[in-house]
């Protein structure tokens, strides 16, 4: 496991791509964020974003020897798992897959990833796909990496997620992804906690302060801020944008924001930030 992670985003909208001019300077793909640590690549959300990383390991060839890249979904609804349809690696016999989420959702994404829906099913490709059954509240490995899941306050549920560092090297390192969560009262402790000292809060902020609509799902960066201070998490990187927002738009909301905390960024599709 290096010393180092690379967070890559590939995707920040959130409902639906806006593949539009005047939204592709902050991104149009929706949610996709990968964390590479060296031995394992593991990638938050399947939104369009995915395609584009997808598209990047078939030509770059992340590593030698077999890929072996670990998808951690929060949810089924569309915008985050768009980009599994046309997933290069999915068809490299060489690639070996590990698609994590809710029991019930791993059943409804073998019947959404399949026909009719879509030609292939997820046992017709070439590549080794492998499932596995998470609950909230749960512990779970991956190579180098210990896995926490918090349940987010989201029509039809999610998941939240919380990546550390196993090794002694890199055991202060940790990342926590939470997506499609509307930070009220019910759930706001346990998120705190939930992202107590981690290194990146990775938030979801699709609504403008002022645009916030209490029983959508979903959050503000001026929230993020404050969740940010009270966890005293080193900093926040807000994402999954309402598909309304502009560039000329996020770029105001931006600056009012780092006026507030200079430990905020707001995500640009290709930003890296190594952690």
């Amino acid at each position: 496991m290096q010393k180092e992670w690379q967070i890559t985003v590939w995707g920040v909208r959130g409902s639906a791509p806006r593949p539009e001019a005047g939204y592709l300077e902050f991104g149009g793909n929706t949610a996709c964020i990968s964390v590479d640590c060296g031995e394992e690549l593991v990638v938050l959300d399947a939104g369009s974003g995915l395609s584009a990383l997808g598209r990047s390991i078939a030509v770059g060839g992340r590593r030698e020897g077999r890929q072996r890249i670990h998808l951690l979904l929060s949810h089924l609804h569309l915008d985050h798992v768009m980009g599994l349809f046309s997933f290069p690696p999915f068809f490299d016999p060489s690639a070996e897959i590990h698609i994590y989420a809710q029991a019930a959702s791993l059943r409804s994404l073998e019947a959404l990833a399949g026909p009719p829906f879509w030609p292939l099913g997820l046992s017709d490709y070439p590549a080794t796909l492998c499932l596995h059954k998470l609950r909230a509240d749960e512990l779970f490995s991956i190579k180098g990496l210990k896995g926490y899941t918090m349940a987010g306050n989201h029509p039809n549920g999610s998941l939240l997620y919380r990546l550390e560092a196993e090794s002694t090297e890199a055991s202060e390192k940790s990342l926590t992804y939470a997506l499609d969560c509307e930070a009220d009262a019910s759930v706001l402790p346990a998120l705190t906690e939930f992202s107590h000292k981690t290194g990146l809060l990775i938030w979801d902020a699709s609504f403008a302060p002022k645009d916030l609509r209490p029983g959508w799902g979903h959050s503000t960066w001026e929230q993020g801020i404050r969740t940010r201070k009270a966890a005293g998490a080193e900093a926040v990187l807000m994402t999954h944008y309402s598909q309304d927002y502009s560039d000329s738009f996020l770029r105001i909301q931006e600056q009012e924001a780092a006026r507030i905390d200079s430990a905020c960024r707001f995500a640009k599709e290709g930003m890296v930030i190594t952690l």
